[in-house]
Parts: C-alpha cells; structure tokens; sequence
C-alpha cells in the first residue's frame, strides 16, 4: 500500500508514511509552497484510488485602510517642541499621538507570522526499505509482542516504583530496626531461642546419656524416661583410657590339651565402667601370627560385665589351638566395640 495526500494549497501530490504521519499528528509541509495542513483528511491510496478534487483556496480579504490616514497629512519628521507649540489645538493633539502611516509592505500579519514560525520539514518522502525492516507498533501489538517497550525500561521503571513505595533506606533501617525491637517480636525471638536451646540439649543427652547416667544419677531417671520414647538403651559407659591390663599369663591347660588365660583388668577412673573385650593374638618362635580372636566378656562369663572404680577384676579363660605349631608367644590389649 502506497500512501499519498493533496496540498490544499498548491494542489501538488506526494507520497506519505503511515508512522511519520503518526508522529506529527498529521501535520505536513508542502515541500513546493511551504504550506502546513492536516495530511490525513486528504489520504488516499496510489495504487487504488485516485486523487481527490482539488480547488484553489479563496484569496484572502485585503485588509482594512486606516481610518485616521486622512485626517492628517504624513510627515517625515515629527516637529520640534517650538513648532509644537506655534501649531493649534487640533494639530497639536495629531502631533503627538499620530505617527505617518508605515509603508504598505508584501506580507499581512498573518503571513508574517506564520513565516516566522516556519519550521522546514524534508519533502514528505522517508525511508520506506528502514521502515519494513521494523515492524509498526499497532502491528507488534496485535501480534503479542507487547508494547514495543525495552524490558531494561520496564524494569527500570518498576525498581523506580518499588524504591519510592519503600522509600529512603535510612527510613527503611529505621523501620526494620522498631520491627525487631518491637515486643511481639522480642517474645518470638525468646521462645525460639528456647526451642534451640531444649532441642540442643536433648541431643546432647541422646548422645552422652550413658555418660550422664554413670556421673549424674539423679539424671538417670529422665533418660530411662527418654530412652523409652526413642528405643534406647542405658549402658555402663565406656572410657578405654582408664582401663588398663595390669598382667597377664599364657600357660597350658590342664592335661596338656589347651592353654589358659588369665587377665587382671583395673578401673582408674571414678565411675562404673563396662567390661571392655580382649584382641587375642598367638604367635609361634619365630614371631609368626598363628591365631588371632576377640575376647567379649562373655567369653570371660564375667556378670555383670562392668567395673567398678577404682577396682580390679580377674578374668581367665581356657581354649585349645588346632595348629600343629606349638604357641609360643602371645600379646593381649583390651578395647570397646
């Protein structure tokens, strides 16, 4: 589609385009007798249409003679003060308030002030090959692509809007600061705190409650209580560090068909621990590893299976080997599981 308008003026006929005519409203100049008029009530479609009849605007009305050019004669020069005065009344008065009439000149008033309004637009061609490779904004719209609005725009302008809802940051830290001091707030802080701190003990109970048990007796009953609910169990506790093996002995057993282990254990600690097992190893003359095994105080038939403070408890044990080599050397270390 080909779009072109009439001057009213000229009658002179020119191409136009849709979205310059939207950015002037539709207002356009003659690019042959400089006259500005309303493009859009004249379009029409080259390919299609044919240009609208055109008729010569009416002239313009000459404009009024001076009323007061023949009540006085022009002069060159206004008169002195002394001529003034040697005049009469009348002349006097037409003096000083009358002027000669000015020269008749080419342009009326009006002319004259739309000359000096003149703003110079190109011949109403553009570039037509720029304009298709963009689409129009009525187009964008109808096609879903949104307003024709940068998003970097649109987003600039809601963070604007955003940080004037909020307001200054000094008023923002204020704010935050009277929230948090508020008394609502400082009961929710504390019964949280609270919570963490419950929570942080029962863990702490959970994980050493053997320990708390064996120091603290008086604390055995809650942890019984506790035990219960989460399927648990109160032991001895078990601190390898105070206990020690104070001796041992290797010798054979009665009628010569086994050996027979004796061990001395001794709590250093002061509190009740439990039985801790054995790590066995037999070994023949040249230091070979023969057998090796873990002793439970089961084994031991030791019950119950713990050691009171500051005590020593004899354990013995007799077993047989079913290797040929005869044992010669032993080593004994207790441990916990």
């Amino acid at each position: 589609m080909s779009l072109a308008t009439r001057c009213i003026s000229c009658g002179t006929v020119f191409r136009v385009v849709q979205d310059q005519l939207k950015v002037s409203e539709g207002w356009v100049r003659c690019g042959r007798c400089n006259e500005v008029f309303n493009a859009i009530e004249g379009l029409f479609d080259l390919e299609r249409d044919a240009p609208p009849n055109w008729k010569p605007p009416p002239a313009p009305p000459a404009p009024p003679a001076a009323s007061v050019a023949a009540s006085y004669d022009p002069q060159s020069e206004p008169p002195d003060d002394d001529d003034v005065f040697q005049l009469s009344d009348n002349d006097r008065i037409h003096s000083r308030f009358f002027q000669p009439e000015q020269a008749d000149v080419d342009l009326t008033p009006a002319q004259a002030v739309k000359r000096r309004d003149k703003r110079d637009f190109a011949e109403a061609r553009f570039n037509e090959a720029l304009l298709d490779e963009q689409p129009l904004e009525s187009e964008t719209r109808r096609k879903g692509g949104g307003t024709g609005i940068p998003r970097s725009s649109v987003k600039a302008a809601r963070a604007q809007l955003e940080a004037a809802r909020r307001g200054p940051g000094f008023v923002q830290q204020a704010k935050q600061r009277a929230r948090w001091r508020s008394p609502g707030m400082r009961a929710l802080l504390g019964l949280l705190f609270l919570l963490l701190a419950a929570t942080l003990v029962g863990q702490a109970g959970y994980h050493f409650r053997d320990l708390w048990a064996a120091r603290w007796p008086a604390t055995r009953p809650a942890l019984a209580l506790g035990c219960q609910w989460l399927d648990c169990q109160l032991q001895p506790p078990r601190r390898i560090d105070d206990v020690v093996v104070e001796s041992s002995t290797l010798s054979p057993a009665p009628g010569g068909n086994g050996y027979r282990l004796s061990l001395v254990l001794r709590n250093r600690g002061a509190m009740t621990l439990a039985m801790p097992s054995i790590d066995l190893k037999l070994t023949d003359s040249t230091e070979q590893l023969l057998a090796r095994r873990a002793l439970a105080p089961s084994d031991f038939r030791v019950n119950p299976p713990v050691l009171a403070p500051g005590s020593e408890s004899n354990l013995q044990l007799i077993f047989s080997s079913s290797d040929p080599r005869r044992v010669n050397g032993y080593t004994v270390e207790a441990f916990y599981p």
